[in-house]
C-alpha cells in the first residue's frame, strides 16, 4: 500500500482523464473542474463542435487537452478513440463514462428501436469504452473508471414516463459493480455517480417550456432546487484521486435528498 500525505489525497495534477460526452452539460463541468486542478483532459464526443470548444477552454487553463469525435456505439470507433489518446499520452489514468441519452414516452407506445437506442449509448457504449481502457490500465496495474448513472436507475421518478431510461441506468449501476469486482485484481477501481435533477440544457429548457412540471419536480427535492453541474465536481475529484483509494463498486448519489423520500 502506498502512503499518501494528507495534503495530496485529492490531487489530480497531471492525471490523464478521458471524458465521454464531455462537450457540454455535466461532462463539460467535470472537464473544466478537473482541469482547474491540473488534470489533462481528452474529450470524446459525437459532437465535434462542442468537444473542440470545451477542449479549447480546458487548454486555456494551462493543461493538455484533445477533442476526438467518435460514435461510441461503434466498438471499432470507440477503440480507435482510446488508441488515439494512448498514442499521444501513453497512459489513461481515469475514464469518465458520461455519454448518455434518453428517449421518453409511454412504454406501450415506445418502439423497440427507440428502446434499444438508449441502451446502445447508455450501457453498451459504456461497456465498450471500459473494455477499451482495460488493456492500458491493466498493463500499468492501475486504473480508475467513473460511470455517470442517475437516480433514475434506483427509483422511478414521476410524472415522466422513463421506462427505457430507468432500466438502462439500472443496468449502468450493476455494470459498475460487476466490473469493480472483476477488475479489482488488476487494481482498476470502478465507481459511479447517480445525479438527481441537474441544470443541464434539457432541464433548463423544461423550466422555460413547462414551468408547472418543473416546479413539481423541484417540490419533490428536499433541498428545493435542481443541482448545478459544477456541484458534481467535488465528487468527481474525490473519485479520481487517491482520497477514494479503497472505494470500488460504489454508486454515489448526489440528488439534493430526492431518493430519501
Amino acid at each position: 500500500m502506498t502512503t499518501i500525505p494528507n495534503d495530496d489525497l485529492f490531487a489530480v495534477t497531471e492525471k490523464n482523464v478521458v471524458i465521454t460526452g464531455g462537450g457540454q452539460g455535466l461532462g463539460r463541468a467535470m472537464a473544466l473542474g478537473l482541469a482547474r486542478r491540473g488534470a489533462n483532459i481528452a474529450i470524446v464526443d459525437i459532437n465535434a463542435e462542442t468537444a473542440e470548444t470545451t477542449s479549447a477552454e480546458v487548454q486555456e487553463l494551462g493543461v493538455q487537452s484533445m477533442a476526438i469525435k467518435a460514435d461510441l456505439t461503434d466498438e471499432r470507433l470507440a477503440g480507435q478513440a482510446i488508441t488515439t489518446i494512448t498514442d499521444q499520452w501513453e497512459t489513461i489514468d481515469v475514464l469518465i463514462n458520461n455519454a448518455g441519452m434518453a428517449v421518453f414516452g409511454p412504454a406501450e407506445e415506445m418502439s423497440l428501436d427507440d428502446f434499444k437506442s438508449v441502451f446502445e449509448i447508455d450501457v453498451f457504449a459504456m461497456f465498450t469504452c471500459s473494455k477499451a481502457v482495460f488493456g492500458p490500465m491493466a498493463a500499468k496495474k492501475q486504473g480508475n473508471i467513473i460511470n455517470i448513472s442517475s437516480i433514475c436507475g434506483m427509483v422511478v421518478t414521476v410524472p415522466q414516463k422513463y421506462a427505457t431510461y430507468n432500466s438502462a441506468k439500472a443496468g449502468v449501476n450493476l455494470l459498475t459493480k460487476s466490473l469493480a469486482v472483476e477488475w479489482a485484481p488488476f487494481n482498476i477501481r470502478v465507481n459511479g455517480i447517480a445525479p438527481g435533477y441537474m441544470l443541464t440544457p434539457p432541464v433548463r429548457a423544461l423550466e422555460a417550456e413547462d414551468p408547472e412540471r418543473y416546479e413539481f419536480w423541484m417540490s419533490r427535492i428536499p433541498m428545493g432546487r435542481a443541482g448545478e453541474p459544477e456541484e458534481l465536481v467535488g465528487t468527481v475529484i474525490y473519485l479520481a484521486s487517491e482520497a477514494s483509494a479503497y472505494m470500488t463498486g460504489n454508486m454515489m448519489v448526489i440528488d439534493g435528498g430526492y431518493t430519501c423520500l
